[in-house]
């Protein structure tokens, strides 16, 4: 691709000090072992120089983390805003669109190990189920990268949490968040919310969605991003009608679910992405490593030991390095949707950084 044939990306400097990026990143799969590093360096270096200009452009339009329409906005201009952000129109606030065909969450989840990718956290659903709370947390930083902390409290969460919370906000994906005054709550039964997720409706997972919807009404976060502080005092509530013992349960006991306005100031411009369904069901490290690389538009090295931290992966680096090779073979065949596919991977020359490459990147 030449110069001029870059210029020719909408989006300006930006744009196309992006594709220089990739062009360069792709470069270095070809280049000398001496010389990868160096190229890959350089491909950073302008990524970092796009980011910069972006995050300046962004600061000079002073844009709200929740876009301000007036009540009488037309369906366009409603239309148009949430492709972006959550929005609110009059009283109303609204989460931003996203196809049926996917799962929206905030990049601050699918970038932390606030939704870990570790199984254990489900062995302990019976205790939490007959009314136990031993493993309550208190203001636990998450990892994260170190442009965000994280900070959260209740219950750990896992990836099987992930896959219910998007469910819950799909009843909101039409619908006006709730205002934290009103106990306004969205009505559903066990088997309609099973399918909804993408699964089958059976006792056992009747209790596994139980537990969950308890794990999140416990959860609460506070996130601290470019010196702006967003605090969640509860991702959802729920209410059950219906048995209350696993003997008795069934697929037609109802479910209240209610997600509040403050859940908006995590959907602002650029900071969510909608995750196609399929890979959206995805469980443990595969399910992770798939919703974590598609909220990013790049490919870029990180380091292993990064992608340990922030995955919330229970075992040593060791084992996870094994596991994230595991994870990422499973990514790339042909099976998976294609916007979630592994085109390609591979380790750096210190093997301490792994460069993982979309096939939605390179299409």
């Amino acid at each position: 691709m030449t110069r001029s044939q870059m210029t020719k990306y909408p989006g300006g400097k930006v744009a196309e000090l992006r594709v220089l990026a990739n062009l360069t990143a792709d470069a270095a799969l070809t280049a000398a072992p001496d010389r990868q590093i160096t190229v890959l360096e350089a491909a950073k270096r302008l990524q970092d120089i796009a980011d910069g200009l972006e995050r300046r452009k962004k600061k000079a339009l002073e844009q709200p983390v929740v876009a301000e329409l007036p009540a009488n906005a037309t369906a366009d201009e409603i239309h148009h805003s949430r492709r972006r952000q959550a929005t609110r129109v009059g009283s109303e606030v609204y989460l931003p669109g996203w196809s049926a065909t996917a799962r929206a969450l905030p990049n601050a989840f699918l970038r932390s190990a606030l939704f870990a990718a570790a199984r254990g956290v489900q062995a302990d659903n019976a205790n939490l189920l007959a009314g136990g709370s031993a493993c309550l947390v208190s203001e636990e930083k998450i990892g994260t990268f170190q442009n965000m902390t994280l900070t959260f409290s209740g219950h750990g969460l896992c990836q099987f949490d992930r896959l219910v919370y998007s469910t819950c906000l799909e009843y909101y994906r039409e619908t006006p968040l709730c205002p934290e005054e009103r106990p306004r709550y969205e009505r559903t039964t066990f088997y309609e919310f099973a399918r909804r997720m993408g699964n089958k409706y059976s006792a056992k997972a009747h209790s596994a969605i139980r537990a969950s919807l308890l794990r999140l009404s416990f959860a609460q976060v506070h996130i601290r991003q470019e010196r702006m502080d967003i605090e969640v005092p509860k991702l959802m509530s729920v209410k059950f009608e219906g048995a209350d013992s696993a003997e008795n349960f069934k697929g037609s006991d109802v479910l209240l679910l209610r997600v509040t306005t403050p859940v908006a100031e995590l959907f602002g411009a650029g900071a969510w992405t909608a995750v196609d369904n399929e890979a959206a069901g995805y469980d443990g490290l595969k399910g992770w490593v798939a919703n974590f690389y598609a909220g990013h538009a790049h490919p870029k090295p990180l380091p292993v030991e990064l992608l340990h931290k922030i995955s919330g992966y229970a075992s040593n680096k060791w084992n996870f390095k094994a596991s994230l090779i595991r994870a990422l073979e499973k990514l790339k065949d042909l099976s998976t949707p294609a916007c979630s596919r592994v085109a390609s991977f591979h380790f750096c020359e210190d093997d301490n950084k792994i460069y993982v490459v979309r096939s939605a990147w390179v299409a």
